[in-house]
């Protein structure tokens, strides 16, 4: 068995359209809608689920898509059975087992209170421009205090974060993430060796993400950068024009690109990224090479940006003198 399937569904796959490979959770072959040339070739876009019967193909301008393996086996051309390939047993073991809760615990975020928390706020108009309204910037925190004694019944907080409970509420801003599985804090002190701090806050089934939604909500553009002050500085003075172009702005709060595409391709339901980075400038080019080569099946095209000005590390930093690279 591989999956819910049985070893004769691998060598039906195998005698009809060839390679075949098995990943931790798909079986990946040729798509018979869309790649049919017959010529060799490193990856194919087609992924079938091993968990349910069903597939779905990542390239661009398949006419089929997505479908169940009945449909699958029909296109290829046989009359062959699709329940004698599934084992009918492990689908109805899943179908009676308890479903496991995947909504996230809300939380509640403290008003801002820009006279109590001055130096905070004026933190946070220097990094962002002093036209910025506090008040619409997603899941701020300045009241770290109140914010983990209002949800500390329903959030198991990380034990590190009541140890730095003082230090955090006197010198750091707190950002949640979109799914309220990270909480990201920023120390206000530029000067201080300890920059920031992450914790999770609860689990999520994919790599959470902070994000901000462009203005072209058809779009399948998005920018993406480690830091949140980042993306939040782009998509204030839209520096590289392409504002009424995306669909989302997203920080993946650290260097794991990866992981962040794979997750915003299944959450928000993109299959075929146009990506812009806006790179810091100690990560090599080479690595978004490799990047894009290993998620070419989710991946359309790939851009990366530098700030190239001497003054900068990265998208926050002025003044900015972007460098494109195509990949």
């Amino acid at each position: 068995m591989i999956g819910i399937y049985t070893n004769s569904f691998i060598k039906f796959l195998q005698d009809n359209l060839g390679d075949v490979k098995i990943k931790t959770n798909n079986i990946v072959i040729p798509c018979p809608w869309c790649e049919t040339s017959g010529k060799d070739k490193n990856h194919y876009h087609l992924y079938i689920s091993l968990q349910i019967p069903m597939f779905h193909c990542f390239k661009a301008n398949c006419p089929k898509k997505s479908g169940n393996i009945a449909s699958l086996i029909r296109k290829i051309g046989t009359n062959a059975d699709p329940d004698k390939f599934i084992d009918q047993d492990i689908i109805n073991q899943k179908k009676q087992e308890p479903k496991k809760t995947s909504k996230l615990k809300k939380l509640i975020i403290p008003e801002l209170n820009e006279n109590r928390f001055k130096l905070k706020s004026l933190y946070i108009k220097k990094r962002l421009g002093f036209n910025v309204e506090i008040h619409s910037i997603k899941g701020l925190i300045f009241d770290i205090d109140k914010f983990i004694d209002i949800n500390q019944n329903n959030i198991l907080f990380n034990e590190t974060i009541f140890k730095l409970r003082d230090y955090l509420q006197n010198n750091f801003v707190g950002f949640t993430t979109e799914n309220t599985g990270i909480i990201f804090f920023r120390n206000i002190d530029s000067t201080s060796e300890f920059k920031h701090f992450k914790a999770k806050l609860q689990d999520s089934k994919f790599t959470d993400y902070y994000k901000l939604n462009g203005l072209d909500f058809n779009s399948n553009r998005v920018v993406l950068a480690e830091g949140i002050f980042d993306i939040y500085s782009e998509y204030i003075f839209d520096t590289l024009k392409l504002r009424n172009k995306i669909k989302i702005y997203a920080s993946v709060l650290s260097s794991n690109y990866m992981s962040l595409i794979k997750s915003i391709a299944f959450n928000e339901n993109i299959y075929r990224l146009d990506i812009s980075i806006l790179s810091d400038r100690d990560v090599s080019i080479d690595y978004y090479k490799k990047l894009k080569y290993y998620n070419n099946h989710i991946i359309n095209n790939l851009t990366v940006y530098y700030n190239k000005s001497k003054y900068g590390k990265d998208f926050n930093d002025f003044p900015l003198i972007p460098e494109r690279f195509i990949i």
